[in-house]
């Protein structure tokens, strides 16, 4: 009987078998692993800097002209970031819907610093921002026609044929398609114009001194605009009012957010009712832009489905308006000056 032969260690791994060679690996997997920590630790304490520099809020005690510097850098920063990384990645239509928003809290930060800067200096970073983010809308809106069909779809389900307005979902998703694929040559010009604005933001005049009354001077105008775009709304309940009305609360959401360690627990509730606001009136503005559509392109619905839609619309859109007016009567209904001193802006 062959015995067989026993395979001999190499040099190698013989001398790290050894008890004092043991101790001299296990020492330098510690000093590794605490190398490892030490590297993960900083960059995420690096994450956390870089997130408090983004937040959107003024620190409690922080001076407003250095807060809104620092707001208005760490959107535009954000903005920018997100931009870029976008047509290089699976998140693209994602990372440009967050910039849009980005773009949005800037455009409310903008107006809360009003009193403080000229005219021509508002009117001028306010376009620029606005236009920015007309410039990344397209595929944005036309995947929210989407969306807004399925929701209908899916709410009414049960009491509709099977494949109900399919030939106008297909056009909207071949549509919503096209327009994600042409996006990315207009983010270029988008990041120029950004760029420009992100070394402007330090030279902008906010007062040194004072500044907590600028501030609450700025909130005050923005609850006055959407107390106007209330009663509007409210008289004339067409389209073009009630997304004005949509529009200034979502200013009063971000000032709010902006301004919140005045306040805290009142601002918060501002800030949430603000946005409950804004998406109530959104959801019934992206209603109103499908039907839209559907009428311009009514060779694309079967027998009655224009007639059917059409209903679905009306019945969502009366349930909207009715929860965002009631809303609206709450969240606007003190007037400016007592707003602001309820809130101990001033």
């Amino acid at each position: 009987m062959m015995l067989r032969r026993r395979r001999r260690s190499s040099p190698l791994v013989r001398a790290v078998r050894s008890p004092a060679a043991r101790v001299v690996v296990g020492s330098a997997l510690l000093i590794a692993g605490a190398v490892a920590t030490k590297l993960a630790s900083d960059r995420d304490g690096a994450d956390v800097v870089a997130e408090r520099k983004r937040r959107y809020r003024l620190g409690a005690g922080e001076p407003p002209k250095q807060g809104i510097s620092r707001v208005a850098c760490g959107e535009l920063d954000l903005t920018i970031g997100l931009l870029q990384a976008a047509p290089n990645g699976d998140g693209g239509a994602d990372a440009v819907h967050e910039a849009r928003k980005a773009l949005k809290r800037l455009r409310a930060l903008l107006r809360v610093s009003r009193p403080a800067l000229d005219d021509a200096r508002y009117r001028r970073e306010n376009v620029i921002f606005r236009d920015a983010g007309r410039e990344l809308s397209d595929a944005r809106d036309a995947q929210v026609l989407v969306e807004t069909l399925d929701g209908l779809l899916e709410r009414f389900g049960d009491e509709l044929p099977a494949g109900t307005c399919s030939r106008l979902r297909g056009q909207l998703v071949a549509g919503a398609q096209q327009a994600q694929a042409e996006s990315p040559s207009s983010y270029n010009t988008v990041l120029d114009v950004l760029s420009d604005a992100r070394g402007r933001v330090a030279h902008w005049p906010l007062p040194s001194q004072d500044g907590r009354a600028t501030l609450a001077e700025g909130f005050e105008q923005i609850y006055r605009r959407g107390r106007r775009a209330r009663r509007r709304a409210k008289a004339e309940p067409r389209i073009e009012n009630l997304h004005e009305l949509r529009k200034r609360a979502k200013d009063l959401w971000h000032a709010a957010q902006l301004l919140e360690p005045a306040c805290p627990s009142k601002l918060t509730r501002v800030a949430k009712a603000a946005h409950r606001l804004s998406d109530l009136l959104g959801d019934d503005h992206d209603l109103a832009v499908l039907l839209e559509y559907a009428h311009q392109h009514r060779d694309l619905l079967g027998s009655g489905e224009l007639e059917l839609l059409e209903s679905m619309v009306a019945l969502r859109s009366q349930s909207l308006r009715r929860q965002a007016f009631t809303c609206a009567a709450e969240l606007y209904r003190r007037k400016p000056k007592r707003m602001v001193k309820r809130l101990a802006l001033v």
